[in-house]
């Protein structure tokens, strides 16, 4: 049975996040939702989630919802349920994504750097190596916040006991790390290594994660540990 968490939360100026909370083959998990205020004062969402009317409405209120992202190949499911409910806003993915989501036939490639509508506001790289993923991640600099999909993980709190005996195989409980899982995918060691050291390039002083939490404290440090795995 699904459970959809109410409310917002303001991470940081113009960030806001929103986690929903369902049933992952029998595992009890969590995926969220960031949207980004861009200069011009439409919204960026980053991994969608399903949204109760109230969560909408306040979504609204925020700004105009214009651009929609699929940030990964694995991380798609609900885009289609957002698009329908802002059919003026523009949606990107991965070429992962555009091949396993042919029905959102609307989806764009996510643009070059020189295309970007959201320029001056956000970055962001494609992470290589790990072909299955496709995953990209986000850089906000006005914040230093850092939006990670699959790639880096940790798991705090309350924990099933499914999910923590899942955790026990994969890593990342209480720790930010590189989950065992992601790194059995890596297919080009080199294109892996470059992007964790272009990552490290970035002033990060948060990690804002999809599954679970958010990092703040220590996070540039924390950051380096986690993806020491491919020094």
């Amino acid at each position: 049975m699904h459970e959809i968490q109410e409310k917002w939360r303001s991470i940081a100026d113009n960030i806001y996040t929103l986690s929903y909370q369902f049933s992952n083959m029998g595992l009890q998990v969590s995926t969220r939702m960031t949207v980004v205020k861009l200069s011009d004062g439409s919204l960026l969402s980053h991994s969608a989630v399903p949204l109760t009317p109230t969560q909408k409405q306040q979504l609204d209120s925020m700004g105009p919802l214009r651009h929609i992202v699929a940030p990964s190949a694995m991380h798609h499911l609900f885009v289609g349920d957002l698009a329908a409910q802002y059919p003026k806003a523009r949606i990107y993915g991965t070429k992962g994504v555009r091949r396993k989501r042919p029905d959102l036939m609307t989806m764009e490639l996510l643009p070059t750097i020189e295309a970007e509508p959201w320029a001056g506001d956000l970055e962001y790289l494609r992470f290589g190596g790990i072909p299955m993923l496709d995953e990209t991640v986000w850089f906000h600099p006005a914040s230093g916040s850092l939006i990670a999909t699959d790639i880096l993980q940790c798991w705090k709190g309350p924990l099933s006991l499914p999910v923590r005996l899942y955790l026990g195989l994969t890593g990342g409980h209480e720790r930010l790390t590189v989950p065992r899982s992601v790194r059995l995918l890596v297919k080009d060691k080199a294109a892996v290594k470059a992007s964790a050291a272009q990552m490290q390039q970035w002033p990060v002083q948060r990690v804002i994660l999809l599954h679970n939490s958010v990092i703040e404290d220590k996070a540039s440090l924390r950051l380096a540990e986690a993806l020491s795995v491919w020094n």
